[in-house]
């Protein structure tokens, strides 16, 4: 069941929190072997290959349902306008650092729209649907079909904003407002419902997800720093074994 304070209103829910921390171990990992290829010691491409692009999907897929989830125990209840306010800033914050970090690091391939920029916009957004928690299931499944469809997307808009705005062709972050906002509102549905109504049992590896669970954006902003660095060592000690 999920964990509950004593006047009933939903705390945070470990098994949230696991699902999140598990997401952040497979980007991790993802991250990773995205490293290796850009070091040349993998022949593999993460933003061709269909096992990549799967492995991918389901980890985006893992970290916005968590985000739906937790705006529905964030909110439902009622609506802190001053909490709200506090955490998209804090994430608006973190997407323009990231912006314009990427800027120097990937001139031609700098993030416009990444995930952290998808999860300021869809936080926002979510908060109406908690209240209304069917209605949102609609419309996430909507979206999602009409994308797999082919029935709508951002294509044309992302066609006109690399015309009229400039931003680049590719990008080494990107996600796309649809279909991913449905998978957020079906986040919001999942909690409502309990469909994710399993106890997980609270052992070492369980709680070390769901520590990694509560610190997810600090770990996103330091992991890839620290692997690149690693590897750039090893680079440099393999071509100056001397």
């Amino acid at each position: 069941m999920l964990a509950k304070t004593q006047s009933n209103t939903p705390s945070r829910v470990f098994e949230v929190d696991v699902l999140r921390g598990s997401a952040i171990v497979l980007m991790i990992i993802f991250h990773f072997g995205y490293d290796l290829a850009v070091f040349g010691w993998a022949t593999y491409n993460t933003g061709i290959d269909i096992e990549w692009r799967i492995f991918r999907a389901m980890i985006v897929t893992g970290f916005l349902l968590a985000v739906g989830m937790s705006s529905y125990l964030a909110y439902h209840r009622k609506v802190d306008g001053k909490k709200l306010f506090k955490a998209c800033a804090k994430l608006l914050l973190v997407s323009v650092f990231l912006t314009i970090s990427s800027v120097f690091m990937y001139p031609d391939t700098w993030i416009y729209f990444g995930i952290i920029h998808f999860i300021t916009v869809a936080l926002f957004l979510s908060v109406p649907f908690v209240r209304i928690p069917n209605i949102s299931a609609v419309l996430g499944t909507f979206i999602i079909l009409g994308y797999g469809l082919d029935y709508i997307s951002m294509h044309s808009l992302w066609l006109w904003s690399i015309d009229n705005i400039g931003i680049p062709q590719q990008t080494v972050d990107l996600a796309s407002f649809i279909p991913w906002f449905g998978v957020v509102l079906l986040g919001i549905f999942v909690m409502h419902k309990q469909c994710f109504n399993l106890s997980v049992p609270q052992r070492q590896l369980t709680k070390a997800l769901a520590w990694l669970g509560k610190h997810s954006l600090v770990i996103y902003l330091l992991h890839q720093p620290i692997i690149y660095s690693g590897l750039s060592l090893i680079a440099l000690i393999i071509d100056n074994p001397t």
